[in-house]
């Protein structure tokens, strides 16, 4: 069995982006054994999941990772985190596949207390990191619950006035939204942030599904909760 070991040493980096200066964490020198759980990674069972947007296939993290991941979170941004649901994630759907909302930023959750996170376990030849935005006609960059209709009204507009976005991903600015902060890919690294943010992988505009695992944009991705009172969804 993998052992799932965190480096208690690692670095962090705190960005306070947009107008709310909102902080997001990036983290070097994640795993003390990645290659290890990358190869976990590889030979994993994955499926699609129908009642999610991912744009690709994911697969179970053990029960071993979710416990040895929260306390490492907690020594390392000193913040408790109660629960996690937590997945292996590959990119796959073809940019000309993606459904209307799998082209534009998302976000995770209103709920304030609930966290995304991302460990990148694939190298830096054909992909780069996670973008955040800012929705321009709003000016939005978080989606709260006394946001959100608003930001649906808004966004209904532009359909109206833009069209449908393209049959592609969201990588960099547009005519709807604009990037106000990237962080760079980099294996064994990780992004923590709040899932109110409105963000989107740098995945290229026009990508093409995989052919094998070594084109794979293999990560781990989280949503954790903040404290003991909000449930994941």
């Amino acid at each position: 069995m993998t052992e799932f070991g965190f480096n208690d040493d690692a670095h962090v980096v705190v960005t306070h982006v947009g107008r709310s200066g909102i902080a997001v964490f990036s983290i070097t020198d994640v795993l003390r054994n990645p290659e290890e759980v990358a190869a976990l990674g590889f030979a994993a069972s994955y499926a699609h999941d129908a009642g999610n947007f991912y744009p690709g296939i994911r697969a179970p993290m053990p029960e071993a990772f979710s416990a040895a991941f929260r306390r490492w979170l907690a020594h390392v941004l000193h913040r408790e985190f109660s629960r996690d649901t937590s997945y292996f994630s590959v990119v796959t759907t073809a940019g000309a596949d993606l459904l209307p909302i799998q082209r534009i930023p998302h976000y995770d959750s209103t709920d304030r207390d609930l966290f995304a996170a991302v460990i990148y376990l694939c190298g830096e030849s054909r992909f780069s990191g996670t973008s955040f935005y800012r929705h321009r006609r709003t000016g939005y960059e978080e989606i709260t619950a006394e946001n959100r209709r608003n930001y649906q009204l808004a966004l209904d507009t532009d359909m109206r006035l833009h069209g449908v976005p393209a049959k592609q991903y969201a990588n960099g600015s547009g005519a709807l939204f604009e990037v106000i902060f990237s962080n760079e890919l980099k294996f064994n690294s990780a992004l923590v942030y709040p899932g109110r943010l409105l963000h989107a992988g740098n995945i290229p505009s026009m990508f093409s599904p995989p052919v094998s695992p070594a084109e794979w944009r293999l990560t781990i991705t989280s949503l954790m909760v903040s404290g003991s009172s909000a449930a994941v969804p």
